[in-house]
């Protein structure tokens, strides 16, 4: 993939671009970047995919303080105006899709099509822990970083650990937990209008969320993996790709 950066009002965003055709956008799980994608781009013959490192991760700039969500998906804009994309379909996982569901809802007319993998539902229990990350420290010893990147790996590991824990280590261990422990999913979905996609893999770590997700909106068309999530095994490409493209080419 190319890679340039784009300025926005919030800072640089740092964007990964290959092929030509109509737009998707695609967005991060974190603390991983737009790196997990760059492998796709043979399974997308005829998209033109854009995959931007999220504020805060990978190679751009640092998030302000405080953030939302909706700061993200204000800062895509600037991204989608800066690739002249006018409307592109968007694919999110984890944070990545609550941000997809921001932009959907908040800038409608930039998303024709709205993918969303893993997208958090947070119970209460879930919430106040999340929100409590946010008070902990960095880790204070190289035993306490390298606890935390093998937790890290358990998850996000399975593709590539080197550009995982790269990743993370990039973050200054700066966590999306207190961002979204203030999000609530629930009126965003059943607000957005754009053609949906729910997707899930059964054992992702958000794989409750897709259930979730399809009770909320039981019309959205749905596709769900077995086995860990396809994205984190480059060999997976297609498996990834194909459910996403027939959604891409569904003019209903």
């Amino acid at each position: 993939m190319r890679k340039r950066y784009v300025d926005t009002p919030a800072g640089q965003v740092h964007l990964r671009e290959e092929g030509a055709g109509p737009p998707l956008l695609l967005l991060h799980m974190t603390p991983l970047s737009g790196a997990m994608f760059a492998h796709l781009g043979p399974a997308f013959p005829g998209v033109r995919l854009l995959a931007p490192d999220l504020l805060g991760y990978g190679r751009s700039d640092p998030r302000g303080d405080p953030w939302q969500v909706a700061d993200w998906a204000a800062s895509l804009v600037s991204v989608l105006d800066a690739a002249g994309v006018e409307r592109a379909a968007v694919y999110g996982a984890h944070v990545g899709a609550a941000v997809a569901l921001e932009l959907a809802v908040r800038h409608p007319a930039r998303v024709s099509r709205l993918l969303l993998d893993g997208l958090p539902f947070l119970t209460p229990e879930l919430r106040a822990a999340f929100a409590a990350i946010g008070s902990a420290p960095r880790p204070a010893t190289l035993g306490e970083v390298v606890g935390r990147v093998e937790a890290l790996l358990g998850e996000y590991g399975a593709g590539d650990p080197f550009a995982a824990m790269a990743d993370y280590l990039a973050t200054g261990f700066v966590s999306s937990a207190p961002v979204m422990a203030a999000w609530d999913a629930a009126p965003l979905l059943a607000a957005v209008r754009a053609p949906l996609l729910a997707l899930g893999a059964e054992g992702d770590s958000q794989a409750a969320s897709f259930a979730a997700t399809r009770a909320l909106r039981p019309e959205a068309k749905a596709h769900r993996w077995p086995g860990t999530h396809p994205l984190h095994d480059r060999a997976r490409a297609e498996e990834f790709a194909a459910p996403v493209r027939r959604f891409l080419g569904d003019a209903g």
